[in-house]
C-alpha cells in the first residue's frame, strides 16, 4: 500500500462524521497536497492576471486556513501531534503559507520581478521542504 494511501486510510477510519466535517471534510492527503501544488498556479493567475479569484496576501500567510492547516491543528495534531515530525511538519507549512503571502505582496504593490524571484526560488524550495516534512511525518506515524 503506497504511504498516501496508507494514511489516507489510516486518518479517515473510525472518524465520525461531525470531525470529518469540521477538519477537513472527504480527507484525501493526496488532494490536500495537490492543494499546495495549486497554490503555484493561483500566484502564476494572480500575477499574469487571468484569476478570477480574489487573493488576499494576509489571508494567504495562515497556515491555519487551507485544508491542511485544518486537519494539521484539528485532527492531526490529535493523532501525531506528539511526534517530532509533526512539528517540523508544521512549521514548514507556516513557512509555505508566510511564503506565498510575500509573493502576494510583492505582485500587489506593483513589484513583479521580485513577485517572480519569490516564487521560482524561496517558494519553490520551501514547497519542497513542505511535501519533504510531511513525508516523513507520515513516515515515522507508520512506524
Amino acid at each position: 500500500m503506497a504511504l498516501l494511501d496508507w494514511l489516507d486510510k489510516k486518518v479517515t477510519d473510525g472518524e465520525d462524521a461531525k470531525s470529518t466535517q469540521e477538519d477537513s471534510s472527504d480527507f484525501n492527503l493526496e488532494r490536500l497536497l495537490d492543494t499546495h501544488h495549486a497554490l503555484k498556479k493561483k500566484l502564476l493567475k494572480q500575477m499574469d492576471g487571468t484569476s478570477s479569484e480574489p487573493l488576499d496576501a494576509i489571508t494567504l500567510s495562515q497556515d491555519n486556513l487551507c485544508s491542511i492547516g485544518k486537519w494539521l491543528y484539528g485532527k492531526g495534531k490529535d493523532l501525531y501531534g506528539h511526534l517530532p515530525e509533526y512539528e517540523a511538519a508544521r512549521k514548514v507549512h507556516a513557512e509555505l503559507h508566510v511564503c506565498a503571502g510575500e509573493v502576494l505582496t510583492q505582485h500587489q504593490i506593483g513589484n513583479e520581478e521580485e513577485a517572480q524571484t519569490l516564487l521560482k526560488t524561496k517558494f519553490r524550495s520551501t514547497s519542497s521542504k513542505n511535501q519533504l516534512e510531511f513525508t516523513r511525518l507520515f513516515s515515522a506515524a507508520k512506524t
